[in-house]
C-alpha cells in the first residue's frame, strides 16, 4: 500500500481519540442501537422448550433495555422456513427440533409484545434468496426446495432462490405481505437480497426474461424489482413500517476497500439504487472489518467504507453494521462507534447477540443515556401533541411520574411511546441527551424514578410517534419533586384515589391514593378466576400521598379487582391484565 494511507491512518486513530471525550459529553440524543439476533446461528431460540425460549428471550430484552439499547433484528425467516404462523412455509426446526412442529405458541408474536413493553424496536429479520445451508435437501415437504424445486440452485453447497423467476420472487413477496398484514413490526428488514456469486446457474431464466439486457444488470434489476415490489406492498399494508437491510460490506472497491466480492458487481445488489429510489428507508452494511490500513483485499479499512456509506445515503438512515464476534474488533470497538459518531451515521447494529456481554463491556459510557430513534420525517412529519396533566409526587423510594394521554394529533395518529426527562435545572432541556431518563411505551402513563430521593429534580415528559416525531412539553410538565417531600394536610373528605397504573415492564401495577388524616385503610385484590379476596394492606395510615406497588408476578393473568376502604368509604377498581 502507499505510504500516504499509513498516514492516513494514524490520523484518523489521533482524530478519533481527539474527539471520544466531547463525543461522550455531547452523545447524540438521537440514535439506534441495534443488535442482531439470528436464530440460525444460535442466538435464541436455544432449548426447544417453549417456557424457557420465553424466559431467555425476556432476558435478552431487558439486556438490551437496561444498557440502552433500543432495536432489535430479529430473525424470522433463517432458510426457507419461519418463526411465526405461516400458512405459506413451515415452522422453524429451532423452535421444536424437527421443521414444521407447532410449538405451541407463536414466537414472533411474543417477541413483538415484550419487544415493546421495554420500548425497543423490533425489526423482522427475514432472509431473501438463500434458503437451505447444506447441499442435502431437507424433508419437509413444505419447504420451498421441495415446493418449487424448479425456482433454487446449489451454489457452494447452499441453495438459493432464482431471483430472476418472476414467479419466485413474488412467492417471496406473498410472504412479505403475510408477515407485514399479520405482525406489529416496526420494521423489514432484508438480509442476503443478493446471488450468491457470479456463478449462480441462471441461464434458463435469463434466455426467457433478460429482454435484452445485460446479464449482470438485469440480475440488478431482478433483485430490485423485489424490493420496489415489497416497499410498495408496505405502503399499502402499513406505510410506517421501516423497510431496510443489510447488504454487503462495500458497494464498491474504493480506497481502502479493494475486494472483488463487492455488492454491486460481486453479488448483483445495488443497494444504494434502493436508497436513490426511496425504496428503502435504512441500511444497515455489513462493516465487520477493523480500521487502518488495508492488508490484503479481504481486510478492508472499516473508516473508509464507514465514511463512503454515509456519504451516499441519499437522505436515509445508514446504520454501520459492526462485527463484533470477530476479535480485531471487538479490541477497537469503542473507536468504531466514534468513528460512526463522527462521520454522521444515524446509529450502529452489532452481530450478534452472542457477543453483545463484550460489546456492553467495552463500550461502557458510550451508551451511558437511553437514545431516541432518528426521526424519518419522508414517512411522517407531523409530531403528537404533548402529555396532559403532568405530575410529580415524591414518594419514599424516589419519585412518581404520571401524565395523561395527550389528545390526537392531525394526522390522528396517536404515541408509541413517552420519554422522560430529569434535571438538576429548574427548567428541563429536552435537547440534552443526558437528561433522557427513561423511554417507555405508551400503553404506560406513569414511571417511577427510584434514584432520585436525595437530589431536587424537575421533570418533563413528551410523547413520540412511530416515525420518531416528538411533541414539545407543556408548561406544566416541570416539577420540583423535593418540595413534596414534606406532608400536608387537606381537609377532611377521607381520601381521594389517585391514578391506577397498568401493569408496566417490570411486571409492577402501582394504586396511588390520598388521605386527608390519619387513618385505618384497607385493600383487597381479586384475580377474576378467584373466588375471595386477598388482603395485601391492613393498617393505619398517615396524611398524605401513598403508592401502593403490586407485584403481579404473583398473580395469575388477566384482569384484577381491587377494593379500597379507609374511614368508612369505599373506591373500587381493576387493574389492567398483563
Amino acid at each position: 500500500m502507499p505510504r500516504f494511507f499509513s498516514v492516513r491512518c494514524i490520523l484518523q486513530f489521533l482524530f478519533i481519540a481527539s474527539v471520544a471525550p466531547f463525543l461522550y459529553s455531547q452523545a447524540p440524543k438521537h440514535e439506534v442501537r441495534a443488535v442482531w439476533i439470528s436464530a440460525a446461528s444460535g442466538d435464541w431460540p436455544r432449548s426447544n422448550d417453549p417456557a424457557e425460549q420465553q424466559r431467555s428471550l425476556i432476558d435478552i430484552f431487558d439486556v438490551l433495555k437496561k444498557n440502552n439499547f433500543n432495536t432489535v433484528f430479529f430473525q424470522v425467516r433463517p432458510r426457507g422456513n419461519v418463526l411465526y404462523r405461516s400458512s405459506i412455509e413451515p415452522w422453524a426446526p429451532q423452535l421444536a427440533g424437527v421443521m414444521g412442529k407447532d410449538p405451541g405458541y407463536d414466537p414472533l408474536e411474543f417477541a413483538v409484545e415484550q419487544a415493546h413493553k421495554r420500548g425497543l424496536e423490533i425489526h423482522a429479520w427475514f432472509n431473501v434468496a438463500k434458503v437451505w445451508g447444506s447441499e442435502q435437501l431437507p424433508q419437509n415437504p413444505q419447504h420451498i426446495t421441495r415446493t418449487h424445486r424448479n425456482w433454487v440452485k446449489l451454489t457452494d453447497n447452499e441453495w438459493w432462490v432464482d431471483m430472476g423467476i418472476p414467479e419466485a420472487r413474488e412467492y417471496t413477496e406473498r410472504l412479505v405481505k403475510e408477515l407485514i398484514s399479520t405482525y406489529d413490526v416496526d420494521g423489514l428488514h432484508f438480509d442476503y437480497i443478493r446471488y450468491p456469486s457470479e456463478k449462480f446457474e441462471d441461464w434458463g431464466s435469463f434466455s426467457k426474461w433478460s429482454d435484452g439486457l445485460e446479464r449482470s444488470e438485469w440480475r440488478r434489476n431482478n433483485i430490485t424489482a423485489f424490493v420496489r415490489d415489497c416497499y410498495a406492498i408496505v405502503q399499502q399494508e402499513k406505510p410506517w413500517i421501516k423497510v431496510g437491510s443489510a447488504p454487503l460490506g462495500i458497494y464498491q472497491s474504493i480506497a481502502g476497500a479493494q475486494s472483488t466480492f463487492n455488492g454491486y458487481f460481486g453479488v448483483f445488489q445495488d443497494s444504494r439504487r434502493w436508497l436513490r429510489e426511496r425504496i428503502h428507508d435504512y441500511i444497515a452494511p455489513q462493516l465487520y472489518w477493523s480500521i487502518g490500513e488495508q492488508k490484503n483485499p479481504n481486510d478492508p479499512d472499516f473508516f473508509a467504507l464507514s465514511n463512503d456509506w454515509v456519504q451516499e445515503n441519499y437522505d436515509r438512515h445508514v446504520y454501520v453494521g459492526i462485527g463484533a464476534y470477530r476479535e480485531n474488533v471487538l479490541s477497537e470497538i469503542r473507536e468504531q462507534v466514534i468513528t460512526t459518531r463522527v462521520e454522521g451515521a444515524n446509529g450502529q447494529a452489532f452481530f450478534r447477540y452472542e457477543n453483545i456481554g463484550n460489546v456492553i463491556s467495552k463500550i461502557g459510557e458510550l451508551y451511558a443515556f437511553p437514545a431516541l430513534f432518528p426521526v424519518m420525517s419522508w414517512k411522517d412529519s407531523v409530531p403528537p401533541n404533548s402529555p396532559k396533566n403532568i405530575s410529580v409526587t415524591a414518594i419514599q423510594n424516589g419519585a412518581l411520574i404520571r401524565w395523561g394521554e395527550p389528545d390526537a394529533a392531525p394526522d390522528m395518529e396517536q404515541p408509541i411511546r413517552y420519554i422522560v426527562y430529569r434535571s438538576l435545572q429548574k427548567t428541563v432541556d429536552t435537547k440534552r441527551a443526558e437528561n433522557v431518563l427513561a423511554i417507555i411505551p405508551a400503553s404506560e402513563r406513569l414511571y417511577q424514578d427510584e434514584t432520585s430521593s436525595d437530589k431536587k429534580y424537575s421533570y418533563a415528559v413528551t410523547a413520540v410517534d412511530r416515525a420518531g416525531n416528538e411533541s414539545g412539553s407543556t408548561g406544566k410538565t416541570v416539577t420540583e419533586a423535593q418540595s413534596l417531600f414534606s406532608r400536608y394536610s387537606k381537609p377532611d373528605t377521607g381520601f381521594e384515589l389517585l391514578q391506577t397504573a397498568s401493569v408496566g415492564t417490570n411486571g409492577r401495577s402501582y394504586v396511588s391514593y390520598e388521605l386527608s388524616k390519619r387513618t385505618f385503610v384497607t385493600i383487597a385484590l381479586r384475580p377474576a378466576t378467584a373466588l375471595q379476596d386477598t388482603v395485601i394492606v391492613r393498617q393505619t395510615k398517615e396524611a398524605g400521598t401513598h403508592i401502593l406497588s403490586i407485584d403481579m408476578n404473583h398473580y395469575p393473568p388477566g384482569t384484577i379487582e381491587y377494593r379500597l376502604t379507609a374511614d368508612g368509604s369505599t373506591a373500587t377498581g381493576t387493574i389492567g391484565s398483563r
